[in-house]
C-alpha cells in the first residue's frame, strides 16, 4: 500500500499532524478493514467450501454408515442363518449319531443271534458229516453189494442164455428139420434170447460205468479195420431189410487215441439203430472226416428222423421215444452207454435229425499218430475191402465140458 506523505500539507509547509495522523489512521483503517474484509470474505468462502465439502463428506460418512449398517444386518443374518445351519447340522449328525447306535446295537443282536445259529448249524453239521460218512459207508458197501449182485448176475444171466440160444439154433438148423410153427417158435425163442442178452449186457455195462469199474485200454486204433469189422457184422441184418449200407471213402491211415472194443460196440450201435429204425429198401452212409486233433465218425439214415422235443430225450436210460409198441426190439440204454463210452474215451456224440428225411449220428474220437508197426504192415485196399466181404464167413468154435453153457 502505498501512502502519499505529502497529501494534507499546509500551504506554510509545515505538517498539520493532528489531521494528518488522524487521516492516516482512518486511511489506515479503511484499508486494513477492506483487507480484512477480504480476508474474512476469502475465509467465509473457504469456510463455506470446506462446510460444504464437510457436508459432502457427511453425506458419505452417512451413506458408508448406511451400507456399513445395511452389511452389519446382512452379516447378522447370514451368522443367524450360520447358527441355524449348524444347530440343524448338529441336531441331523446328533439324530443319524443315535440312529447308528441303534442300529450298532440292533446288529450286536442279531450278531448273537447269528453267532447261536452258527453255533446250531456248526453242530448240524458235524451231526451230517457223521450221518454223511455212515451214509457214505453205507453207499460203498451196496455199491460193492451191486457189483458183486451184478457180477454174479452176469453169469447167472448169460449162462442160461447161451444155452437158450445155443440148443435154439442146434434145433433150427440140425436134423430133422422143425416144422413151420417149430420154426416160428424157435425164431421167437431167439428173438427174445438176443434182445435179453442185449439188455443184460447194457444194464451191466451201464452200471459198470456208473460205478467207475469199467477200465478202458486206450491206444492207436485203426478206424478202417474197426469200421470195416462193425459193417461185416452188420451187413446180414442189413440185407434183411434189403437196406444199402454205403462206406464214404476216407483215408486209411486214420487212427483214434481209443478203446478198440469199446469203439466197435459203439459203431455197431450206431449201425444197428441206423438199420433198425430205417425204412425199407433204405441206406445208410458211413462217412469218415477229421481235423489236425479229432476224428468224426457219422452214421447217417433215410428214417423217419426225430422232431426236437424228442432230440432231447435221445439219451435218457430206457426211453425208447415212443417205440416201445413197435415191432423192433430194443432196450433204451445203448445210446445212453455209448455216450458214456464216448465221454470215457475223452470224445464227444451228437446227432442231428429232420422229420421224414432220416437221422444223423455222430461220435467224435481223439486223433493219434499212426504207429510205425501199423504203417509198415499196412493193408492194402483191395485186400481190405475183400476181408470186407468175407467178415461173415469167420467161424469161431467154443468147446466146453457143460453142456448148460
Amino acid at each position: 500500500m502505498n501512502i502519499n506523505n505529502n497529501e494534507g500539507a499546509s500551504d506554510t509547509g509545515k505538517p498539520d499532524q493532528p489531521d494528518v495522523s488522524i487521516r492516516y489512521k482512518k486511511k489506515l483503517a479503511a484499508v486494513l478493514g477492506e483487507e480484512v474484509a477480504v480476508l474474512g470474505r476469502e475465509k467465509l468462502v473457504t469456510a463455506r467450501q470446506g462446510a460444504a465439502h464437510l457436508r459432502e463428506n457427511a453425506g458419505d460418512l452417512r451413506e458408508s454408515a448406511a451400507e456399513l449398517r445395511e452389511e452389519a444386518i446382512h452379516l447378522r443374518e447370514v451368522n443367524a442363518t450360520l447358527r441355524e445351519r449348524k444347530i440343524r447340522a448338529a441336531e441331523t449328525i446328533q439324530a443319524a449319531f443315535d440312529e447308528h447306535i441303534i442300529n450298532l446295537q440292533q446288529a450286536n443282536a442279531h450278531l448273537v443271534v447269528a453267532t447261536i445259529k452258527a453255533q446250531e448249524l456248526t453242530e448240524q453239521v458235524k451231526n451230517a458229516n457223521v450221518g454223511m460218512e455212515i451214509a457214505k459207508s453205507i453207499a460203498e458197501k451196496a455199491n460193492l453189494a451191486k457189483s458183486d449182485f451184478l457180477n454174479s448176475m452176469s453169469h447167472e444171466l448169460r449162462t442160461p442164455l447161451n444155452a437158450i440160444l445155443g440148443f435154439s439154433q442146434l434145433l433150427e438148423i440140425g436134423p430133422p428139420p422143425p416144422t413151420g410153427t417149430q420154426t416160428k417158435s424157435l425164431q421167437q425163442i431167439i428173438k427174445a434170447g438176443w434182445y435179453l442178452l442185449e439188455l443184460i449186457n447194457g444194464i451191466l455195462d451201464h452200471a459198470a460205468i456208473e460205478s467207475g469199474e469199467l477200465s478202458l485200454t486206450r491206444e492207436p486204433v485203426s478206424l478202417t479195420i474197426v469200421i470195416l469189422e462193425c459193417l461185416g457184422m452188420m451187413e446180414s441184418q442189413a440185407q434183411k431189410r434189403d437196406i444199402h449200407i454205403n462206406l464214404i471213402p476216407f483215408d486209411k491211415s486214420l487212427f483214434a487215441n481209443a478203446d478198440r472194443v469199446r469203439v466197435k460196440q459203439v459203431l455197431i450201435n450206431l449201425l444197428s439203430n441206423a438199420i433198425k429204425y430205417n425204412r425199407e429198401h433204405g441206406t445208410v452212409e458211413v462217412k469218415c472226416t477229421c481235423t489236425l486233433e479229432r476224428i468224426r465218425i457219422s452214421v447217417k439214415d433215410t428214417g423217419e428222423g426225430l422232431p426236437p422235443e424228442k432230440l432231447a430225450q435221445l439219451f435218457q436210460p430206457f426211453n425208447r421215444l415212443g417205440q416201445e409198441t413197435s415191432s423192433e426190439l430194443g432196450t433204451g440204454i445203448g445210446l445212453v452207454v455209448t455216450k458214456q463210452l464216448i465221454g470215457l474215451m475223452g470224445g464227444n456224440i451228437g446227432v442231428e435229425s429232420i422229420v421224414g428225411v432220416g437221422s444223423e449220428f455222430w461220435v467224435e474220437l481223439i486223433r493219434a499218430d499212426m504207429p510205425q508197426l501199423a504203417a509198415e504192415n499196412a493193408i492194402p485196399e483191395e485186400l481190405a475191402l475183400q476181408a470186407h466181404g468175407n467178415v461173415m464167413l469167420r467161424t469161431l468154435l467154443h468147446k466146453k465140458d457143460n453142456l448148460d453153457h
